[in-house]
C-alpha cells in the first residue's frame, strides 16, 4: 500500500522467442516495408503511482504492449525503462497505450547519445527556417495541443503542448505530452559549442534563452508526488473533522430528549462531507483498481482499500436511514468510520511518499552538479591566469577548449585537468578517501569534488552530461533498475497476497455472521453489521506493501551508501552474493601491489650501441600502458634527461600481446624487435628471478635486460590478515616471474600453494573456474588489464578504477580508488544489506500476522476492546511501512570506513620517512645533475608532468625554484 511503491522489476518478456527473451507481434518484424527492427532504449517516468504493490499489474501491462524487447520497472523510483522497436511503434503512442491502461501519467526521460541544450524562444516555430549550422543534429520544437474543454478535470490544461521533430529521418518522431516544453537542440559537441550554438539561433530570435535547469527528474517526481498526496490528505482532513466532532463530542446530541438521539441536522452535515471524503477515496483508489483488474487480471491492493471504504460508507448510509425513520442500529452513526478510514490511509501515503522521496534524495549523485562556472574569457590573450579576465556562465554552456577557475572552497564544476594552482581537493564525495588529495599541474580534477583553501585553474576534459557526476548516477541508477534474486521471493508473496486477504476477510465475515447469529444471539441485522466491521478492518489492515519495499528499499539505500564510499554496483545482484563470498583472487600487478614499477638496478646491456638500444625501447614502449611498460619508459626519460645521449627512434607495427610484451619493427632497418618475458622471447635464465624482469631483443639477439621491483599496496598486509580472519581464502595471480609472485606473496603471508605465476589470461580463467566448486563463491580483484575475462567468469568481479572509463568496466563492482581495504568495505554493506532485508522480511510478516489477528476479533474473548476498529485500521499502511523505510535508512547513518581508517594511520607512520627519501632522491637529477632538492609531495605532479614531456628547461627552472 501506499508509498510503497517499491518492487524493481527486470523481465524478459514472454514470446515466441523465449530463448531470446524477445516480445514480437506476428508478421510484423517480416512486414520488409517497416524494415529491421530498430530497438531503442526508452526510459519513461510515471507520475501519479501510489503503490508499491501494483508492480505485478503494471509488469502485465507492459508486457502485453507490442514490439518492447525487455523491461525494467522500478516503482520506487516510478521508472520504467524499455527497448522499443520504434520502427513499429513510436514512443507517443506507448505511452498512450500506458495511459489508457493503467490510469497514471507517464512521461519520456530523455536519454541523449550527446549534447542537449534546451531554450526558451518566443516563436518555435521560427527556429526550423533558420537553419541548422554544422554540428546541430536535430530540433525537437513543441507545438500547441488542440483545446479541450475538460481539460482541467483530467489534470491537464489548455497549455499543453506536445513536441514534434525536424531532422533527416522520416517517421513519427512525437515525445510525450508535457507542460510548456522547451525547444530542445541536439548538437555534436566535438564539432560546435553551446554558446555557438545559442549565438547561430539568437540571430533570429534575439530573446532566446536557456530554459530553467531541469531538477533530478527522479526526486523532481518524487516531491511532486509528496506534494500531490499531502494536498489530499489535508483535503480528506478538512472534510473529516467535522464528523469527527459531530460523532465524539456532545455537539452532534439533542439538548433535550432521549439520551442516544442524535442531532439530525448534524447527521445531514455528517452525510454531504462523508459523500465528499468517499468521492476522494474513489478518485484515488478505484480507476487504478479497477483498470488493473480489466487489463491484467490482477486484484492489488487499491482494490481492496476501494471495496473496504465504499463498503463502510454503503452502511454509514443505511445507519443514517433507519436513524433519518426513527430506527436507529445499535451501532448508531457510521459515518466517522469510513471518513476517518479514508483520512488515516491517505496520512500513511503522504508519510510514505515523503519517505520514499527522502531515501531516493539521500542517494542521489546529480545534486553534485553545480548550476554556474567561472570561465576564462580570453585566455589565449591572458598572460598570467591569475589576472585573466572571467565571467559566470550556466555549467550547460561549457564547451571543450574551455578554461575555468575553481577558486578556494567551491565546488568543482565538471571533469578538467589543472593548469595553473595547485591545492587539496576533498575527493571523498566521489570516492570515499577521508583525505583531501594534492593537486597540481596536469593533475586530474572531477565534478562534484570540493576544493581546499588555494585557488586553481583547469582545462575542461568532460562536458557536463559527460563527467564524474553524470557517469556515476547512470551508473547508480542503472542497477538500482535491476533485480535481484532475492526480489522473486517477495513477488511472489504480493503477487498472492490480496487474493489471500480477500478470502480471509470473507472468511471473518462469515465466521462473525455465525458467531452473533447463533452463539451470540443476535438479530440477522445486527449480525450483519457486527460481521462486517471486522471484515473491513481485516482487509484494511493488512499490507504487502512492506513485503514489497524490504528488498528494493535495501538496494536502493545501500547502493548509495557504497557509492559514497566509491563502490560502485554494477549489478545488485553482487550486493547479495557478496557476503557468500569464500575465496578472493587478487591480480598481483596494478591491484595487490602497486603497479608503479622502478627499475632498481642499473640495466644490463649487451651492446656496445647502448644509446641505439635506448632509443629503440623508448619508441616501442612510449605508449604501452602496462607497469612494465610505463616503468621502463619512466626510467629512459629520467636517464634521457640526466645524461642527453639518445634520442626516441621510430618504431612501427607495435603490438601488445597480453601477458607476454610488447613487439614491434624498427622504422630505419626493418628490424623486429621485442621487449618482453623470457618465456616469451625464448631466453634461457640462469638463476631465479627475485624480482620481474624485462627482456629486449633486437631481431632475436639479446640486447638488454631491465630488472624491476613492485611493492604491496598500502595495507594490502592487513587487508589479508582481515580476510582470513573472516575464514576467506587469498589467492594471487600474476604473469610475472614465480620469483617475483613467491616475494610478494611472502610478504603479504599468502600460502604459496595459492598463487601462480606466468599466469596468461586464459589461465587466469582457467584458476577462476577450477575454484568455483559448488558451495564456494569466488570473487575476483583486478585493474582491467589482462583480466577482463576473469572479471566476467568470477561470482564477484571487481575493478580497481586507475583512471579508465567505468562505463566499460567488465567488471560487476568498481572500486573508485586503489583502497584495498573498500574490499572489506563492500563486503561489511553486503552483510548489512542481508540482514536488513531479513529484519524487513520478519517485520512484514509479524506485522500482517498480528494485526490480521487483532482485526479478526481473535482476542476479544480476552478483552472486548482488544480489537483493531474498521476507523483505525487506516493506520496499518504507516506502522508497517515505515519502519521498513527506516530499516534500511540505518544504513546511512553507520560509518563502514571507521574500522579500516586504522590501516591508513599505520602506513603513514612506516611509509612517511620513506617517501621522504624518494623525493630527495627523484630531486637529484635536478638542475646540474649533482644537487639534491627537497620536493613537497604535494608538487611531484609537476615534477612528473615534466618527466613526460620531457620538457628539461621548465623541469630545470621548477627544480632550482625548489632547490632555492
Amino acid at each position: 500500500m501506499g508509498t510503497c511503491c517499491s518492487e524493481l522489476h527486470h523481465s524478459s518478456v514472454d514470446s515466441s522467442l523465449k530463448n531470446l527473451g524477445e516480445t514480437t507481434i506476428s508478421g510484423e518484424h517480416d512486414d520488409p516495408e517497416l524494415g529491421p527492427p530498430n530497438f531503442e532504449r526508452v526510459v519513461l517516468r510515471i507520475d501519479g503511482l501510489k503503490c508499491g504493490c501494483c508492480e505485478s499489474g503494471l509488469s502485465r501491462i507492459v508486457e502485453r504492449v507490442p514490439n518492447i524487447k525487455n523491461f525494467q520497472l522500478n516503482t520506487v523510483l516510478a521508472r520504467v525503462e524499455l527497448e522499443l522497436d520504434t520502427n513499429r511503434l513510436s514512443v507517443s503512442k506507448v505511452i498512450k497505450m500506458l495511459e489508457t491502461r493503467t490510469g497514471y501519467r507517464f512521461e519520456e526521460q530523455m536519454v541523449s547519445d550527446g549534447q542537449v541544450l534546451e531554450v526558451i524562444v518566443t516563436d518555435p516555430r521560427r527556429m526550423q527556417h533558420a537553419g541548422r549550422p554544422d554540428g546541430v543534429i536535430r530540433l525537437k520544437v513543441p507545438e500547441r495541443a488542440p483545446w479541450r474543454p475538460f481539460a482541467v478535470l483530467s489534470g491537464r490544461t489548455s497549455t499543453t503542448l506536445k513536441e514534434t521533430t525536424t531532422d533527416d529521418a522520416d517517421g513519427d518522431c512525437e515525445i510525450p505530452k508535457i507542460r510548456v516544453p522547451p525547444t530542445k537542440i541536439y548538437y555534436d559537441a566535438t564539432i560546435i559549442g553551446a554558446r555557438d550554438v545559442l549565438r547561430h539561433y539568437r540571430q533570429f530570435d534575439p530573446d532566446l534563452r536557456l530554459a530553467p535547469m531541469a531538477a533530478d527528474p527522479g526526486l523532481d517526481l518524487g516531491a511532486k508526488q509528496t506534494i500531490r498526496a499531502l494536498k489530499w490528505f489535508l483535503l480528506s482532513l478538512i472534510f473529516t473533522i467535522p464528523v469527527l466532532v459531530f460523532a465524539w463530542t456532545p455537539v452532534g446530541r439533542r439538548s433535550r430528549g432521549p439520551p442516544n438521539s442524535i442531532y439530525l441536522p448534524g447527521l445531514h452535515t455528517s452525510l454531504a462531507l462523508a459523500t465528499v471524503v468517499q468521492i476522494i477515496a474513489l478518485k484515488e483508489f478505484f480507476p487504478g483498481a479497477m483498470r488493473s483488474l480489466y487489463h491484467s487480471r490482477v486484484f492489488e491492493m487499491d482494490f481492496l482499500i476501494a471495496f473496504s471504504t465504499t463498503m463502510a460508507y454503503s452502511f454509514s448510509v443505511a445507519s443514517y436511514i433507519f436513524q433519518v425513520r426513527g430506527k436507529p442500529l445499535e451501532t448508531g452513526s457510521f459515518f466517522e468510520t469510513s471518513t476517518l478510514l479514508v483520512t488515516l490511509i491517505l496520512l500513511g501515503r503522504a508519510i510514505n511518499e515523503f519517505a520514499r522521496f527522502r531515501a531516493a534524495k539521500s542517494v542521489s549523485f546529480r545534486s553534485l552538479q553545480v548550476d554556474e562556472v567561472t570561465l576564462i574569457a580570453h585566455p589565449e590573450e591572458s598572460n598570467s591566469w591569475s589576472n585573466a579576465p572571467t565571467t559566470k556562465i550556466d555549467t550547460r554552456l561549457l564547451q571543450y577548449g574551455d578554461f575555468f577557475t575553481i577558486p578556494p572552497h567551491t565546488m568543482v564544476a565538471t571533469d578538467g585537468v589543472v593548469v595553473y594552482g595547485g591545492s587539496n581537493v576533498d575527493e571523498s564525495m566521489i570516492t570515499g578517501e577521508f583525505k583531501p588529495n594534492a593537486k597540481g599541474l596536469d593533475s586530474e580534477v572531477f565534478a562534484g569534488t570540493n576544493n581546499g583553501d588555494r585557488f586553481l585553474v583547469a582545462r575542461l576534459t568532460k562536458l557536463p552530461h559527460e563527467n564524474s557526476v553524470q557517469r556515476i548516477a547512470a551508473l547508480v541508477e542503472d542497477a538500482e533498475l535491476t533485480k535481484p534474486g532475492a526480489q522473486a521471493l517477495a513477488d511472489q508473496i504480493a503477487g498472492w497476497f490480496v487474493p489471500v486477504m480477500a478470502s480471509i476477510g470473507l472468511t471473518v465475515f462469515l465466521i462473525w455472521l455465525f458467531v452473533d447469529k447463533y452463539h451470540n444471539k443476535k438479530d440477522w441485522r445486527s449480525a450483519v453489521l457486527s460481521a462486517i466491521t471486522y471484515a473491513i478492518a481485516t482487509l484494511i489492515v493488512s499490507c504487502p506493501c512492506a513485503i514489497g519495499l524490504a528488498v528494493p528499499m535495501v538496494v536502493l539505500i545501500a547502493s548509495g551508501v557504497a557509492a559514497r564510499y566509491g563502490i560502485i554496483f554494477r549489478d545488485p545482484q553482487k550486493l547479495e552474493i557478496a557476503r557468500n563470498v569464500t575465496d578472493v583472487i587478487f591480480d598481483k600487478t596494478g591491484t595487490i601491489t602497486t603497479g608503479t614499477l622502478k627499475v632498481v638496478n642499473v640495466p644490463r646491456y649487451r651492446h656496445t650501441d647502448h644509446a641505439h638500444t635506448k632509443g629503440l625501447l623508448m619508441g616501442l614502449l612510449k605508449d604501452i600502458k602496462h607497469p612494465v611498460s610505463m616503468g621502463i619508459s619512466s626510467w629512459l626519460a629520467q636517464d634521457r634527461l640526466v645524461h642527453k645521449d639518445f634520442q626516441p627512434l621510430e618504431v612501427t607495427n607495435i603490438i601488445s600481446v597480453p601477458g607476454q610484451g610488447v613487439q614491434g619493427t624498427c622504422a630505419k632497418t626493418g628490424v623486429e624487435i621485442r621487449a618482453g618475458n623470457a618465456e616469451w622471447l625464448d631466453i634461457n635464465v640462469m638463476g631465479p628471478e627475485t624480482n620481474t624482469m624485462c627482456y629486449y631483443t633486437y631481431g632475436g639477439d639479446l640486447r638488454a635486460s631491465f630488472e624491476l621491483m613492485d611493492h604491496p599496496r598500502p595495507g594490502a598486509e592487513m587487508v589479508i590478515q582481515k580476510l582470513l580472519a573472516r575464514g576467506v581464502k587469498v589467492h594471487m595471480l600474476s604473469g610475472d616471474t614465480a620469483g617475483a609472485v613467491t616475494s610478494i606473496a611472502n610478504r603479504l603471508y599468502i600460502p604459496e600453494g595459492n598463487t601462480k605465476a606466468c599466469c596468461k589470461p586464459e589461465g587466469k580463467i582457467n584458476y577462476v573456474r577450477d575454484l568455483q566448486t559448488p558451495g564456494k563463491v569466488v570473487m575476483f580483484v583486478g585493474d582491467g588489464t589482462n583480466d577482463s575475462v576473469a572479471l566476467k567468469q568470477a561470482h564477484v568481479g571487481v575493478h580497481l578504477n586507475q583512471g579508465s572509463d567505468i562505463a566499460k568496466s567488465a567488471a560487476d563492482v568498481v572500486l573508485m580508488t586503489t583502497r584495498l581495504h573498500d574490499i572489506l568495505i563492500l563486503l561489511d554493506i553486503s552483510f548489512a544489506a542481508y540482514r536488513r532485508i531479513l529484519l524487513n522480511f520478519s517485520w512484514s510478516a509479524l506485522y500482517n500476522v498480528a494485526v490480521i489477528l487483532l482485526a479478526a476479533g481473535a482476542l476479544v474473548k480476552v478483552g472486548d476492546q482488544i480489537r483493531i476498529k474498521p476507523q483505525w485500521a487506516g493506520l496499518g499502511e504507516l506502522v508497517s511501512v515505515l519502519p521498513v523505510v527506516l530499516i534500511a535508512f540505518q544504513m546511512r547513518w553507520r560509518d563502514y570506513g571507521k574500522n579500516y581508517r586504522m590501516i591508513e594511520a599505520e602506513y603513514q607512520k612506516v611509509e612517511a620517512p620513506r617517501r621522504e627519501r624518494r623525493i630527495r632522491t627523484r630531486g637529484s637529477f635536478s638542475a646540474d645533475g649533482t644537487g639534491c632538492c627537497e620536493i613537497p609531495t604535494t608538487r611531484l605532479a609537476q615534477v612528473d608532468a615534466f618527466t613526460r614531456r620531457n620538457d628539461r628547461s621548465r623541469l630545470r627552472k621548477f627544480l632550482l625554484g625548489s632547490a632555492s
